[in-house]
């Protein structure tokens, strides 16, 4: 009968309990948090950067496509594009890509460089593996870049240009 008169644990005792748990909590919330908003913040500003770059730093033009007649005969000459690199950053490399009347596409992976403010022909030779070589058909060609930021290779497909042209391969 002598233990039905305690009451339990004083206001003053719960008081601090509560506090203690909620500063360990604010705790390992605050961690965590510390470790996600320093994640966020990083990866947005490597977009930032690229995005900055693709978009003021780079500037190129396809100023002419030059089809090979004859793609069966490897003596019959080459295809070629010509790149005008008019940035003020060098391309690491260009994702070529031509497409039909049809809308289809194949791709040549080119990785020349281009140095800034140079105009230079991209070859693309029959009889190689893969075979570079524009296709029969081609009525479109679109060129994507690679360029380098912070040390990191970076492709700009929202910095791409077309060049359409006629007749068609």
């Amino acid at each position: 009968m002598r233990f039905m008169s305690k009451k339990g644990i004083s206001p003053l005792i719960a008081s601090i309990l509560l506090i203690g748990f909620t500063v360990a909590l604010a705790a390992i919330v605050i961690t965590w948090g510390s470790g996600f908003v320093q994640s966020i913040t990083s990866s947005t500003e490597e977009r930032t950067t690229k995005a900055i770059a693709c978009t003021s730093d780079l500037n190129f033009e396809i100023l002419k496509v030059t089809c090979n007649t004859n793609p069966g005969d490897p003596n019959a000459g080459v295809s070629q594009v010509l790149i005008d690199n008019k940035g003020s950053v060098d391309i690491k490399g260009l994702a070529l890509r031509f497409f039909n009347a049809n809308g289809d596409n194949t791709g040549v992976t080119n990785t020349v460089p281009i140095l800034s403010f140079e105009i230079k022909t991209i070859d693309l030779f029959p009889g190689t593996i893969p075979q570079k070589l524009i296709p029969t058909g081609t009525i479109k060609v679109e060129a994507l870049a690679t360029i380098q930021t912070d040390g990191t290779n970076a492709t700009c497909s929202e910095a791409s240009r077309v060049k359409t042209f006629t007749p068609a391969c």
